[in-house]
């Protein structure tokens, strides 16, 4: 069985994360990529978080399962082969600053005149309108500017919060391969491609959703406390390891009362409904911590999921890639490396029951450009033409 997109091609320009983890989401449903890289070293990811055997965990993630063809884009030559390239492909994708395509003569229009149904992906930084459309940006930025680093801070004088880089370029990746999807579903209704435009920026606020409705319904700047709510956080046990318990509603309240053992907490007018939990959370925290200290991890685990209340181990990543579960669903697989053998690799997210999605073979390494040859030839040219382009350094 083939993937949902079996058939779909894509052509894609883009390099570092943004772009590239969005074309892996579409090799994992099926799609077969062609990453066009610069001739003089590839995508610049190829030689980040480079290990001392070689391995570049950040190129793997975000190039698995595409096939490399160098090209040298700044001439008419290389033009004309980008283009020739786009006949034959449903997608293309690039995530340079906008304007920069139109340069090259690259930009939609010029594809679109080749292949009217082509759906072109540019993801940017802040957008592509605007007086910042042509800044540069990376995560950091997308971070900062959306307002996550200030959410993520402990008040108004605290200093920003930053997630671990890579975060606000993948969720732009998510928002990249959620565009590209309705631009082929909308395809397949219309009969039309279109030019589709995702930004760090606009993903950040996307993923802020609830905060940012708050805020513009009341203008109040929310920050993060130490624990969320006193029954929808982490505490730790007597061995000291970390749990969960996500509790919101008076059933499971109750219930955890019960499992934890503190009765007259049903009876506390402090801790009758959840705001005035919230409202009391210093009191009702120091009581759980207590609690909680009397007794193992495992021991309340088991207690918790027998009251049937949302609960989970706080884990490292020793312990999520140990995890039955995550292997069952698929969540990590193994996949074959040209240099380094059967290697695990995070899986993917989604479960179809007719067209099986499937973890992307490992990233095209290490040989930069080693697919131009069959590329090439699938979009037409000879093997004359594929040689004198060789000849040129085109490729």
């Amino acid at each position: 069985m083939s993937g949902p997109l079996d058939g779909v091609r894509v052509l894609d320009f883009s390099c570092f994360q943004q772009g590239p983890y969005a074309s892996v989401m579409l090799a994992a449903l099926g799609a077969e990529v062609w990453k066009v890289e610069r001739r003089d070293g590839g995508d610049p990811g190829r030689r980040l978080d480079v290990g001392p055997d070689g391995f570049s965990r950040y190129f793997e993630a975000h190039n698995r399962g595409k096939r490399s063809l160098t090209l040298d884009i700044s001439g008419d030559a290389g033009r004309e082969v980008a283009l020739r390239l786009g006949e034959r492909v449903e997608v293309v994708m690039e995530n340079f600053r906008p304007g920069v395509m139109e340069r090259l003569g690259l930009g939609y229009g010029a594809f679109r005149a080749r292949n009217a149904g082509v759906i072109m992906l540019s993801a940017s930084a802040f957008g592509a309108e605007g007086p910042l459309a042509r800044r540069p940006g990376y995560d950091v930025t997308g971070q900062a500017m959306g307002g996550l680093m200030t959410l993520l801070s402990r008040g108004a004088d605290a200093e920003p919060t930053t997630l671990p880089g890579g975060f606000a370029d993948q969720v732009g990746a998510m928002q990249a391969c959620v565009a590209v999807l309705a631009a082929l579903l909308a395809r397949e209704r219309t009969g039309q491609g279109q030019h589709v435009d995702v930004s760090l920026l606009g993903s950040q606020i996307d993923l802020q959703a609830v905060y940012l409705t708050g805020f513009l319904h009341d203008g109040a700047q929310p920050f993060q406390r130490r624990r969320r709510t006193p029954t929808f956080t982490f505490y730790c046990a007597g061995d000291g390891r970390w749990l969960v318990i996500g509790v919101i509603d008076p059933r499971t309240w109750q219930a955890l009362c019960r499992a934890m053992e503190l009765p007259e907490l049903l009876d506390d007018d402090r801790f009758q409904r959840g705001r005035a939990r919230l409202e009391n959370s210093d009191a009702l925290e120091a009581i759980l911590e207590e609690r909680f200290a009397q007794a193992d991890r495992e021991s309340w685990l088991r207690r918790l999921e027998e009251a049937d209340i949302p609960s989970a181990p706080v884990n490292d990543y020793a312990a999520v890639t140990g995890e039955e579960q995550a292997w069952r669903n698929g969540y990590f697989a193994k996949v074959r490396h040209p240099e380094f053998g059967s290697i695990n690799v995070p899986g993917v997210p989604w479960r179809f029951s007719a067209t099986p999605a499937t973890a992307s073979a490992a990233a095209p390494e290490p040989e930069l450009g080693a697919d131009a040859e069959s590329i090439l030839q699938e979009a037409g040219y000879s093997e004359a033409e594929i040689a004198g382009l060789r000849d040129a350094d085109m490729i």
